[in-house]
């Protein structure tokens, strides 16, 4: 059914910003913020008052845990409060904090709510028909990488954590729609427990929710912003339905280069965003690493985590990823092998996500790795499983990969980007085109799509259509904040600005903080498509997108640019002439010729 809203001169717009001490959040949150009341609407400034302080993901980003002591925990309520008080007098900002809206009435009840709680009852407990039980659940799938809810003693102790701060973030909603009635709410990360409850309550009552995120391309994550209804789920999913009208325009040069730029940050692996290992500096065989005979073609299958999945799912973000043909991933590579033994001219290697095992952003191991240490035993001498703690990077993998095969990962468009041939078995979950890859959606078809890959080899079409994704994703459906924002995750300072940076932080806490502040630019460059959106009660900055003449690049003219961008990923992961030698895909690469 299709919601009716009001379009109104001039909008409040309630901004949820609880969480203040993540200032890459906080920060361009209060850019865009500000953008929508300099054209002329007034915004509510909504942040935390310590009323979280049992444990939040402010905190979680600090790596602080539930279990540690409170004064660890008051550490970054002190920090949050002081970067808010920053926010609020730089940008003027004026509202209520969620510790003025909980009463002392309101403490009983939720006391009373959390005390009678069982897990039983997480999927049903509901508040005015919002599912305020499942909502709760999901930092604390994501913290332990579970993929059910036979909680321990301790966790189950962590998620009344999370359900006391739903509850308090439902109970201040429903004040805060009362007393102001808000036009658009605006929260940054449309998952995070306490966003998503305001957000579900104002669309319960047809007031549309926004949602902030910083951008996927990792070579300038925090200068761009999704922006877009409910979350990321709901925002790509928006973006893959505008896709088939812009997928038949060229790119230039310089919306190509930004690709290239997000796949060398992917071959370094410094970001945590990044769970591969960075590409090898020395030659990889492997050949002789995993035993591939000369005469045999290599298939590298690519799993995915599921507490990302089951998390999304447990809060209806995302689309169940269990399907038909294989309805789980373990079934999925058993049924791999089996077809593999057959076949003496193929190798496989079965790759298990990094972020199964401990790695840069959490220490736990997930409950499916413990299945899959269970399950892939006995194999023929023609399968190895390569498991995160062996200390290979994928784009090792792919200098001698004949066909990737994956589930649901982003390695699907990634390898399609270098133009290897990708074979995936559930389209639907995919979060780019599926069209980038062969699809099989029956046995049959399944296996007959792996060898067309195998016939098909290296494509510079696959590499055109994932190149125009990426452009897509990283430039057209985003909102630039650099102007006001120039931030990196990896800056190259020398190492007197460190020590200089050091001793200012320890006499100016806040003097980094402080600096954004008074550096930003009067106005957004972007602040037009920002505020056209919000005001339209747009999906995404790209509802509205005129896809670039088809003339206005010739194909000739991409594919030169496309060659020089393929010549720098080239360069990027074999930098040497040893390395080089050793790869089947730089060969590729290298002796393409493109005739128009």
């Amino acid at each position: 059914m299709q919601i009716e809203v009001r379009l109104p001169d001039i909008m409040k717009i309630l901004c949820f910003a609880p969480h203040s001490d993540i200032w890459v959040h906080s920060f361009p949150e209060a850019l865009v913020a500000e953008a929508i009341a300099q054209a002329g609407h007034d915004v509510i400034y909504v942040t935390c008052g310590r009323q979280l302080n049992r444990h939040c993901v402010a905190m979680s980003a600090n790596g602080v845990a539930p279990t540690d002591p409170q004064s660890a925990r008051d550490k970054v309520c002190a920090r949050c409060e002081s970067k808010d008080r920053l926010l609020r007098r730089e940008f003027k900002f004026s509202g209520p904090k969620i510790s003025d809206l909980i009463t002392q009435e309101d403490e009983r009840s939720i006391s009373e709510t959390i005390a009678q709680m069982t897990p039983e009852r997480i999927r049903s407990f509901e508040i005015d028909g919002i599912e305020i039980g499942r909502l709760a659940l999901y930092q604390i799938i994501l913290r332990h990488k579970r993929l059910d809810l036979n909680f321990t003693n301790q966790e189950w102790s962590e998620y009344l954590i999370e359900l006391r701060n739903v509850l308090y973030a439902a109970y201040a909603s429903q004040k805060l729609i009362e007393a102001y009635a808000p036009d658009r709410i605006l929260v940054y990360n449309g998952l995070y427990a306490v966003n998503r409850t305001i957000s579900k309550i104002a669309e319960s009552r047809n007031t549309p929710a926004y949602f902030l995120h910083a951008g996927g391309n990792l070579s300038n994550r925090l200068q761009t912003l999704m922006v877009g209804r409910g979350d990321t789920f709901r925002f790509m999913q928006h973006l893959l339905s505008q896709w088939p009208q812009y997928s038949k325009s060229t790119c230039d040069a310089k919306l190509l280069s930004l690709v290239t730029d997000h796949y060398i940050e992917l071959l370094r692996g410094r970001s945590v965003f990044v769970y591969s290992k960075a590409i090898s500096k020395q030659p990889f065989d492997l050949r002789t690493r995993f035993k591939v005979k000369e005469a045999q073609k290599v298939l590298v299958a690519t799993m995915s985590s599921y507490d990302e999945e089951i998390a999304a799912e447990m809060v209806g973000a995302r689309k169940s990823h269990v399907t038909s043909l294989f309805p789980t991933q373990i079934e999925w590579i058993q049924t791999l092998i089996t077809f593999v033994s057959r076949r003496d001219d193929l190798y496989l290697i079965v790759r298990v996500h990094p972020r199964e095992l401990p790695n840069k952003r959490e220490q736990q191991i997930s409950q499916h790795a413990k299945l899959l240490k269970q399950a892939l035993n006995d194999l023929p001498s023609n399968v190895a499983i390569n498991w995160p703690d062996d200390g290979i990077s994928m784009y090792d993998l792919a200098g001698e990969a004949d066909v990737f095969l994956n589930s649901w990962s982003s390695v699907g468009k990634e390898m399609s980007l270098l133009g290897l041939p990708v074979v995936v078995y559930a389209p639907d979950v995919l979060l780019y085109p599926p069209e980038l890859n062969y699809q099989g959606l029956t046995l049959d078809n399944y296996f007959g799509a792996i060898d067309d890959a195998l016939e098909s080899g290296w494509c510079i079409e696959r590499v055109r259509q994932a190149y125009r994704w990426g452009v897509f994703e990283f430039y057209h459906s985003l909102i630039s904040i650099s102007g006001s924002y120039s931030a990196y995750e990896h800056p190259n300072y020398s190492i007197a600005r460190r020590v200089g940076r050091r001793i200012l932080r320890t006499i100016f806490p806040l003097s980094e903080e402080y600096l954004n502040c008074r550096r930003r630019k009067p106005r957004l460059e972007s602040l037009r498509k920002l505020v056209t959106l919000v005001e339209k009660v747009a999906e995404s900055p790209v509802e509205n997108f005129v896809p670039i003449p088809y003339a206005t690049v010739s194909v000739k003219e991409e594919t030169e640019a496309l060659l020089f961008e393929l010549g720098r990923i080239a360069k990027a992961m074999y930098p040497d002439q040893s390395t080089r030698m050793s790869s089947r895909l730089y060969r590729a690469i290298s002796n393409f010729s493109f005739e128009p």
